[in-house]
């Protein structure tokens, strides 16, 4: 059975954005879906969200998917970095992910320094990869999500003027996310 966890990003909890849109859509196709939770989003601390997520995100097997937004991106990246050295994955989905520093908020500098990536891990046990980036993003600018996904050799899609896909940018269902996952879901 397919698992997806959905984790959120720096200012969000799990009922933020497109959240539970999106696991309501996950469970109605009979896969398992969870929201997790990252402590003190606003105020984020590089160690405890890999805490939360190693706390969280028990099934990682080739039936699981990832699903990331912003700032959560990059954690679970770097969780994904240690975990996966004996098992894989079977897709990563990463919205607004970077993997350097924002000119947009500099407070996330320190966290963003202690992010340890193995791109070619990643690559190997993450089965299918995916990368989502707006063309006006106010926050991450779409290079910096470009440059994500070639460090991952991910498939990149662009979607025009989405803002950084948060609630106040019209973003409470993501449909362009569900075409990119709804097939994952449906394959053996």
């Amino acid at each position: 059975m397919k698992h997806v966890y959905i984790i959120h990003g720096y200012q969000a909890v799990p009922e933020d954005h497109w959240f539970p849109w999106l696991e309501q859509h996950i469970l109605q196709t009979g896969a398992i879906a969870e929201r997790v939770f990252l402590a003190d989003s606003a105020h984020p601390d590089a160690d405890v969200w890999q805490e939360c997520l190693s706390a969280q995100c028990t099934v990682l097997n080739e039936n699981t998917i990832i699903v990331a937004h912003s700032l959560g991106c990059v954690s679970s990246l770097n969780f994904l970095s240690k975990v996966l050295q004996k098992s894989s994955i079977g897709a990563g989905i990463f919205v607004s992910g970077f993997t350097e520093k924002l000119n947009a908020i500099p407070e996330l500098d320190q966290f963003m320094e202690s992010q340890t990536l193995d791109d070619k891990l990643l690559r190997q046990h993450i089965l299918r990869r995916y990368v989502l980036l707006s063309s006006n993003d106010p926050f991450v600018s779409p290079p910096l999500t470009i440059r994500l996904g070639q460090r991952l050799n991910a498939q990149i899609l662009e979607i025009k003027q989405a803002g950084h896909f948060m609630q106040e940018d019209g973003y409470t269902a993501f449909p362009q996310l569900w075409d990119v996952l709804r097939p994952l879901l449906t394959d053996s």
